[in-house]
């Protein structure tokens, strides 16, 4: 036997006689090594993603009926500011069109950068299988051909009247995720 066969002999030999010495069966399955464990959200951090999943379910009812009723209470109660202003502006939008959204947008927040202040959410929006359609034809009214279907979103919350809000939303259509 040349040197690397007897390696290997050897190495095969080893692993049966450690598998023989084994109270396990040799095909038991191992468990699957686990990381560390995530660092857990303060309480600020879970009401902010709160708020934040509640900010995405009002998105989600108003553009897929924006012309079903007045929205602008309901968005109020979720965003201020730049998000509020500009989730306001894309119910009208679509109402006007007219238009509704079909579909599920799929997302995955993690808290980003903290203060006293603000809390940050990164998520990744996936556009899934949403498409925007036509009220009057039902024509999917999307270039599907050139939209962005998975993209970094950036939002910052603020504590507002003692609870919390979205006040900025940024997405970043250049940042796949």
């Amino acid at each position: 036997m040349t040197t690397p066969q007897r390696l290997t002999a050897l190495l095969l030999l080893v692993g049966i006689v450690a598998a023989g010495c084994s109270s396990e069966p040799v095909d038991a399955p191992q468990p699957a090594p686990t990381g560390p464990e995530p660092p857990s959200r303060t309480a600020p951090e879970q009401l902010a993603m709160a708020a934040y999943e509640e900010f995405w379910t009002v998105i989600d009812m108003a553009l897929a009926a924006p012309a079903s009723r007045d929205w602008a209470a309901r968005i109020d109660e979720v965003a201020t500011g730049q998000a509020r202003q500009a989730l306001q502006a894309d119910v009208v939008n679509y109402a006007s069109v007219p238009a509704h959204t079909e579909g599920a947008v799929t997302r995955a927040p993690v808290v980003g950068r903290v203060t006293d202040e603000r809390i940050e959410v990164v998520d990744c929006v996936d556009l899934g299988d949403s498409r925007l359609i036509s009220d009057t034809t039902g024509e999917v009214l999307d270039d599907l051909t050139n939209r962005v279907q998975r993209y970094r979103f950036r939002a910052e919350l603020v504590e507002v009247d003692g609870h919390w809000v979205v006040e900025r939303t940024a997405p970043a259509l250049g940042e796949p995720c």
